[in-house]
């Protein structure tokens, strides 16, 4: 209804919808508004600040405005709108052409992946820094309480997960979800043998953002709006790129780093780690 009243007359009366409707049988209105996706860009909030007045920000923010239907907006606008912010930062004119697997625009969703597997160790290993609460405090907890930055957090979760294995980890003393457990266990195998757990994670997140250019083609060159799988794409798809863009934001507002500068980074730091270059996990996406 929203979209449809875009194309009245201003100024001419006609019909303005409501975020909400009334449906027999329920005493309250029912809003309109569908849940987020969960494609969520902190640094924004981090940060401060949603605009920066800065002509090399302007990729960045045109590529946010692409992408401001993946949380909330219909399905078709938002699988059109994800994948057009992840292919504006990301391809190059001298990507290869081609149909192989690393040609044509379908790059960018490897690029983003790499981005996005370099990234998530870091966040998961500092929710389970601040998740750790033992009943008695212990010298891990007293570390954590100690630490100035999330990276400092994340290394001593690192070290107790390499040392200890998962156990090293203790949430009983808080009120935390179910899946603190199951998340402390994929750490501990990370920590040990990075470089093939990355390989899984990156490989996952490839096919997730490849369903997504793919589902695009089917939008856009195809005009099928309905296809089966629009639905799971996105699903999957949505917090990836919110994940994504929120590195590429932030390397560019920290580091005022490129989008296909980060990605670099991030695919030379998977082939690195845990290597003669002592690369930690940590750090993947940090400067050398």
């Amino acid at each position: 209804m929203t979209a449809r009243s875009q194309f009245l007359r201003r100024d001419r009366g006609g019909v303005e919808p409501l975020p909400h409707i009334w449906v027999a049988g329920h005493a309250r209105a029912v809003p309109l508004d569908p849940p987020a996706r969960g494609a969520d860009v902190l640094t924004l909030v981090n940060e401060g600040h949603l605009y920066q007045v800065a002509v090399t920000r302007r990729r960045i923010d045109d590529a946010l405005e692409l992408a401001a239907a993946v949380n909330r907006g219909p399905m078709a606008p938002a699988v059109a709108g994800a994948w057009a912010a992840v292919e504006s930062l990301l391809t190059h004119p001298d990507d290869p052409k081609g149909e192989n697997e690393r040609s044509g625009k379908a790059v960018a969703a490897d690029r983003m992946a790499a981005i996005i597997a370099c990234s998530w160790p870091r966040a998961e290993l500092t929710a389970l820094a601040h998740h750790h609460k033992p009943r008695t405090k212990d010298e891990l907890a007293r570390g954590i309480t100690a630490c100035a930055t999330n990276q400092e957090r994340a290394r001593l979760a690192a070290a107790a997960l390499h040392a200890g294995g998962a156990s090293a980890l203790d949430f009983t003393g808080a009120s935390t979800k179910y899946s603190d457990r199951p998340a402390a266990q994929r750490m501990a195998d990370l920590v040990k043998d990075p470089r093939p757990v990355l390989g899984d994670v990156a490989g996952a997140f490839r096919i997730a953002l490849r369903r997504l250019y793919r589902t695009r083609n089917i939008i856009l060159h195809g005009g099928a709006t309905q296809g089966v799988a629009m639905e799971a794409s996105l699903r999957t798809a949505a917090p990836l790129v919110g994940a994504g863009l929120d590195r590429i934001v932030h390397a560019a507002y920290a580091e005022d780093l490129g989008p296909l500068d980060l990605a670099a980074r991030a695919e030379v730091a998977l082939q690195l780690v845990n290597g003669e270059t002592g690369l930690s996990v940590v750090d993947l996406l940090e400067p050398a």
